[in-house]
């Protein structure tokens, strides 16, 4: 339970802290930003480094493996020291003395990289050597970025939306949710067609085959419900954002449980021929 739950946590907080590392960057282009920007990038930064950090102990607190391998676990901890330190300056800009804004501008797109090589180098720590083939698929790569933006971006909305007084349109935040969960659904339908056309027979059963139409309609469908509902103007802005966050999240605990099984399936089959 705790090993399904590491890589949703730790995908969610490296998708949080790419975009708001992103979003500090570019804002610091911007001369006279508005210090309600600051506080999002700080509380988005902070709830990133939270979560990353909690699926971090969620991992190691399950031993079985694949484990991370060394190269996610040092680009892991120079996110995590990245983001801190841009936390710092970042709370520091109301001060006397902030801290320049190239200086920041340089921190945000390192958060982003960092970010993106972790999910990266994550999704290649399953695809060793003695993988199951299922977890050496090339779209494995793609769908845990992915996962890690869109799910990242639903958090950074959430907090944009009640940070905010005035509000953003949620209609616009809602329509980009959709339109990642419907590049998520692609790749990982994509994924699944090339597992089951695979020489060894993955575990295709009905029961899976049903857990794998829930995980396509929760990235691709809950965002597009959530968005006509905001369209309807019948709901606070909050509550679709909200309703697609927890939509995003399911699929993504759902995909990663999916993905496990497919790969330990593998390796049962894989032992009953030998």
């Amino acid at each position: 339970m705790l090993r399904i739950a590491a890589m949703p946590l730790t995908g969610a907080g490296l998708g949080l802290l790419m975009w708001s590392g992103m979003t500090t960057a570019l804002l610091q282009l911007r001369p006279g930003t508005p210090s309600t920007l600051h506080q999002l990038q700080l509380l988005g930064l902070l709830s990133g480094w939270i979560l990353v950090a909690a699926g971090t102990l969620a991992g190691r607190a399950d031993r079985v493996p694949p484990g991370v391998p060394r190269a996610a676990r040092r680009l892991r901890l120079a996110t995590l020291a990245g983001a801190a330190l841009l936390c710092v300056l970042l709370a520091l800009a109301g001060s006397t003395t902030p801290a320049p804004a190239p200086l920041l501008v340089g921190l945000g797109l390192l958060s982003v990289l960092a970010a993106f090589g972790t999910v990266a180098a994550m999704a290649h720590g399953f695809a060793g050597p003695a993988a199951p083939a299922p977890w050496r698929q090339p779209l494995v790569l793609p769908v845990q970025l992915l996962l890690a933006m869109s799910t990242g971006l639903a958090l950074l909305y959430v907090l944009m939306d009640r940070l905010f007084v005035s509000g953003p349109d949620s209609r616009t935040m809602l329509a980009t949710l959709t339109g990642l969960g419907v590049c998520l659904a692609l790749c990982k339908g994509l994924y699944w067609r090339a597992v089951d056309r695979m020489p060894h027979p993955g575990a295709a059963v009905p029961a899976q085959r049903t857990a794998r139409i829930a995980m396509l309609a929760l990235a691709a469908g809950a965002p597009a419900l959530t968005w006509l509902l905001a369209l309807s103007r019948q709901l606070p802005s909050w509550l679709p954002l909200l309703l697609a966050a927890c939509a995003l999240g399911a699929a993504a605990a759902l995909e990663h449980r999916l993905f496990l099984g497919e790969g330990a399936g593998w390796q049962r089959e894989a032992g009953h021929e030998s």
